[in-house]
């Protein structure tokens, strides 16, 4: 009792601090006796302010010459206007890469993320001081009624999201998080040190320096190394689709600006607080097609384009699709929809693509809680499991996987597939190592134990001569990414780097690269690259941008042997 009173009382000086912020900051900085406490407050509402950004996909930067709310100068129709499909279509002759990140194996850099993730605006200190009152808490066993609506007063008191959205996220993932906070060795300093690794919180906690096991390498002479091409008459051509983000709830004509993680919805009514005076003009109605501030994807957006790559690509000779298929509705979504959305988008492309292979992957959306992926077996007085995911994944994907493979997707969602003679196909969950992920706190080595597997696989496709393309959601090597994990797949890439010829991921929405070097030494001080990430740009508008899809050729080592297709929204509502 005495515990959940001093949380009161902290949660109550954050929303008085929050009030005042000026006043707390010369305060502190004339008397120099409120900074820690201010600090703590400052972290606390910087936490659930950034952690329902970053819930909500906000860590798309958006264009900065774009101006989402100009539909007069995009020529955009009133919004009951019914445009033609075909004006969707754009295409692009060459391959336009947004970004270069170059990641060396021995190192994670994170500079370039810090302005738009979840570390801006924290401090080491603040974290370790928050968490700690929670783990104190989440100890002491308070009930979850009670706990739930001081940090949900918290969240809408501080206009971190509206009262809906709070109280449902929060129902979410109360359980799961004072479930990890309250069983285990978790600490404040593991806590911090994994989900703000862009900063100083290194832990003295020597287990968490743990490592996957690798084989020796072969000789160099040596003929295990998988140095033949596939010696195709012509190129392989294939498609990657990636962060469709289907709404079933997308509805014409609602506010494209409602002040919460999406909109376009029945609900979205109405504009933001200062504005609800005001009614509704055209320009801020969701359009027919879609809409590119802070909405997914309605169906009939998704169907033309997949109509469109069906009627343009019949020659592909197979498809990876890297997750994301449910909406950015954070608070509102459940393992049925989930699972419904799943097979829905899996029945219209089996529908389009009858010959075609489709290897898919999970994508952090597909979990309920959002980003969660933890035990196996039911935990909690709440029964928490991820198993449903995996059971559900193997379900929807066995029109297109041999057993072997499903039965990996039940252990964890990765598997291994041969495409066809010398060429493999292997899918890692690389959402394990996602900062958000909290059980990864709970399961910090390794979990499912499928670095150790992948190891395993490679070493059988490099005993066999095989090349391998690695598909995943999450892109390892960035401040979302914990570095010990993607330090890890490094050393695996590094190791197997003549039998991986390259890796595809989605999550960023943006088309981009990255490379990967192998680490330096003093008979090697300059970096060598050793592998390329290939990130594929969203079906999804969300945020600012146009639906797209890539189509990539093989062995083609020759101009144009990829290029991008662009769907343009705007375009298709103003030709109608």
């Amino acid at each position: 009792m005495r515990t959940w009173v001093l949380l009161l009382v902290l949660l109550q000086s954050t929303i008085l601090l929050a009030q005042q912020p000026n006043v707390v900051q010369q305060s502190a900085e004339d008397a120099g006796i409120l900074s820690w406490p201010a600090r703590i407050m400052s972290s606390m509402r910087s936490l659930l302010a950034n952690v329902m950004y970053t819930f909500t996909g906000g860590t798309t930067e958006k264009p900065s010459s774009f101006d989402p709310l100009d539909r007069q100068s995009r020529n955009l129709p009133k919004a009951d206007e019914k445009p033609q499909a075909e004006a969707l279509v754009q295409h692009s002759d060459a391959v336009k890469q947004v970004e270069t990140n170059e990641i060396e194996s021995s190192e994670v850099s994170h500079a370039p993320y810090r302005n738009n993730l979840i570390i801006d605006n924290f401090s080491c200190f603040g974290c370790r001081a928050a968490i700690n009152t929670l783990i104190t808490l989440a100890r002491s066993r308070p009930s979850h009624a009670t706990v739930h609506n001081a940090l949900t007063l918290l969240c809408s008191t501080l206009r971190i999201q509206s009262g809906k959205v709070c109280s449902a996220a929060m129902e979410q993932y109360i359980p799961e998080f004072y479930y990890i906070l309250s069983t285990g060795e978790v600490d404040a300093t593991r806590f911090c040190s994994i989900i703000l690794q862009g900063f100083p919180c290194n832990t003295p906690d020597l287990r968490l320096q743990w490592s996957v096991s690798l084989p020796t390498p072969p000789p160099k002479s040596s003929n295990r190394v998988a140095r033949r091409p596939m010696a195709l008459p012509t190129p392989v051509k294939f498609l990657h689709l990636t962060d469709i983000h289907f709404d079933p709830e997308y509805r014409e004509g609602t506010s494209i600006d409602c002040g919460e993680p999406l909109c376009c919805r029945p609900e979205s009514r109405y504009l933001p607080e200062h504005q609800r005076d005001q009614k509704l003009t055209e320009l801020d109605k969701a359009g027919y097609w879609g809409e590119y501030k802070g909405c997914d994807m309605p169906w009939r957006t998704i169907e033309a384009t997949l109509d469109h790559i069906a009627e343009t690509h019949k020659d592909a000779s197979y498809i990876i699709m890297t997750g994301d298929l449910p909406p950015h509705a954070i608070w509102d979504s459940s393992n049925e929809e989930n699972t419904m959305i799943m097979k829905e988008l899996n029945k219209a492309l089996a529908k389009r693509f009858p010959d075609i292979k489709i290897y898919p992957t999970i994508g952090n959306h597909e979990a309920h809680p959002l980003n969660s992926f933890g035990p196996l077996k039911p935990v909690g007085p709440t029964n928490m499991t991820t198993q449903w995911l995996f059971d559900a994944a193997a379900e929807a994907w066995s029109q297109w996987l041999p057993a072997e493979a499903l039965e990996t997707v039940r252990q964890g969602g990765f598997y291994s597939v041969e495409v066809q003679p010398g060429f493999r196909i292997i899918a890692i969950n690389s959402n394990l190592c996602y900062v958000l992920n909290w059980w990864q706190i709970y399961e910090y080595k390794d979990p499912y134990g499928m670095l150790s597997w992948l190891v395993e696989e490679l070493t059988k496709a490099e005993e066999k001569q095989e090349k391998v393309h690695i598909v995943g959601h999450l892109p390892p090597g960035s401040v979302e990414c914990w570095g010990l994990w993607s330090k890890q797949l490094d050393r695996i890439i590094n190791r197997f780097q003549r039998t991986i010829t390259a890796q595809f991921y989605g999550h960023t929405h943006f088309e981009e690269f990255k490379v990967v070097f192998a680490p330096r030494s003093r008979k090697r001080p300059l970096a060598k690259p050793i592998s390329t990430s290939y990130i594929g740009g969203s079906v999804s508008t969300y945020t600012d941008l146009n639906p797209n899809y890539k189509i990539y050729y093989s062995d083609g080592g020759y101009k144009g042997a990829s290029w991008v297709s662009s769907r343009g929204i705007s375009e298709a509502t103003a030709k109608d």
